[in-house]
């Protein structure tokens, strides 16, 4: 507890805001569908304005007054896309878009600035608030597939239902069932699930372990003393409660974007990445699934072979999303059909007035139109020039000071992100609550670790040696 000494209020309900930010299913249908970490952030930009007008302070982090630039070009952009509207149900889903979006970029600004003048203490205090939900909502989902596979009991109807009735959807998802044969039929049949935990969809949960998983990952194999090395057995077992869960969630979009981002960081530590704790980690892991696959085996490679092939109906449907740009890029080129109206514009096809596009690039094109596009795409490149600085920072301070831990989070953070984008291609998380977070703790990390500072000293120290 006393890491949690000398917290503000405001920084209280900042943690409150990133613990729940992948919790979905906490959600109350009251003027429309409202979130726990809706209201959360809601009180978190209250309290910041009332807190700068007492102080009559109206100061802006640097990266806070950027975000708002690209804030106020899409607002532009979706009030242009409004204008295009022409019924009553384009127009409410329109509203509700531009409510959620509002309230996410609205916390992002002010995040950024408070986090930024409260410094690197309460930025691993957000770090560690946002990895904890994360981990939380895979513990859940795991124990919530292991007591519906069991015994039948669904544990959101128990614990989630009464308290959060507005949830689109509850219990953990019912992938198929699986039949074994022998030579006279069918000898046996079982239900395979994929676990959801707190979040509404098996891909969203597997998507949102993507960073908590590659910055443990990048703690684990690059902190060489201070609370993180003492510390590498129990973020290990957090990394592991990750990891099992991914797999259990079988979200091919998931595994593509955590997969990449490995890869960057096996290119970054080589050797090193395989250190004690990863290898015993891999060990581990390797040996449940032998057992777990010596038990099941005629179930197992038949989930295996379901997951791997991409002729079946829901690889295509994502492929095919793809082929809806064109059309409406031909009707509304420059700013789209409007935020949120992507199952709008196409229920007439897919039958369904919630079917989004599965894919945050295809939603962008359609519903934001080529200047929504590329407003998106220059700050996401934005984005990934914060990183490069403190990815340099990160070595600076390594030659500098011998401590690669900020090296560690530049890297667990640049592959979190990477894996993000990547698993975005075929599925549609950017849009939540957890990514406006994320970018939360990529763009205050500069400010909150003195990167400048740590640059202005390699530069003097590489001018003191040419002098």
């Amino acid at each position: 507890m006393r890491h949690l000494r000398g917290l503000t209020l405001l920084d209280g309900v900042l943690l409150l805001a990133a613990l729940t930010a992948t919790w979905q299913k906490m959600s109350w249908n009251a003027a429309g569908r409202v979130t726990l970490v809706d209201l959360l952030e809601i009180l978190f930009v209250g309290l910041f304005v009332l807190d700068r007008l007492i102080r009559r302070d109206g100061r802006l982090a640097t990266a806070s007054s950027v975000v708002l630039g690209f804030v106020l070009l899409l607002l532009g952009v979706h009030l242009c896309g409004f204008l295009g509207l022409d019924t009553a149900q384009a127009v409410d889903q329109w509203t509700k878009g531009i409510i959620k979006w509002l309230i996410f970029a609205t916390f992002l600004i002010c995040a950024i600035t408070h986090v930024a003048r409260r410094g690197e203490r309460i930025w691993w205090l957000l770090a560690s608030a946002f990895t904890v939900g994360v981990t939380a909502s895979a513990a859940y989902g795991l124990l919530q597939t292991a007591v519906r596979s069991t015994t039948g009991i669904e544990l959101d109807a128990l614990f989630l239902k009464p308290i959060f009735p507005g949830a689109r959807a509850l219990g953990a998802n019912l992938y198929g069932v699986v039949s074994t044969y022998d030579q006279y039929g069918v000898t046996g049949q079982s239900s395979v699930y994929r676990l959801t935990g707190f979040s509404e969809d098996p891909n969203h949960l597997g998507l949102m372990t993507a960073v908590p998983l590659l910055f443990l990952t990048a703690l684990i194999v690059g902190a060489r003393d201070g609370f993180v090395a003492r510390h590498r057995w129990l973020l290990s077992g957090l990394a592991g409660i990750l990891l099992v869960a991914l797999l259990l969630t079988q979200s091919r979009s998931a595994l593509l974007g955590i997969g990449i981002g490995v890869l960057m960081l096996l290119g970054w530590y080589r050797k090193r990445f395989f250190n004690r704790q990863v290898v015993t980690a891999l060990v581990v892991l390797g040996a449940v699934g032998l057992v777990a696959g010596s038990v099941k085996t005629t179930q197992l490679k038949q989930i295996v072979e379901s997951r791997i092939q991409t002729g079946d109906r829901s690889s295509q449907a994502h492929v095919e999303f793809y082929g809806l740009i064109l059309p409406v890029l031909e009707e509304s080129p420059l700013f789209g059909i409007g935020v949120n109206n992507f199952a709008v514009y196409y229920q007439f096809q897919t039958g369904r007035a919630d079917f989004g596009p599965h894919s945050f690039y295809v939603a962008t094109l359609t519903e934001l139109g080529i200047v929504g596009a590329i407003v998106w795409a220059l700050f996401l490149l934005w984005v990934g020039s914060r990183l490069r600085v403190l990815l340099r920072a990160g070595r600076a301070r390594s030659h500098l000071d011998s401590d690669p831990m900020l090296s560690a989070v530049a890297r667990g953070l640049s592959a979190g992100f990477v894996a993000t984008l990547v698993g975005n291609i075929f599925y549609l998380t950017m849009i939540f609550s957890a990514f406006y977070v994320i970018l939360l703790l990529i763009l205050a990390a500069p400010a909150a670790f003195g990167v400048e500072r740590v640059l202005a000293r390699r530069a003097e120290r590489a001018a003191a040696a040419v002098g």
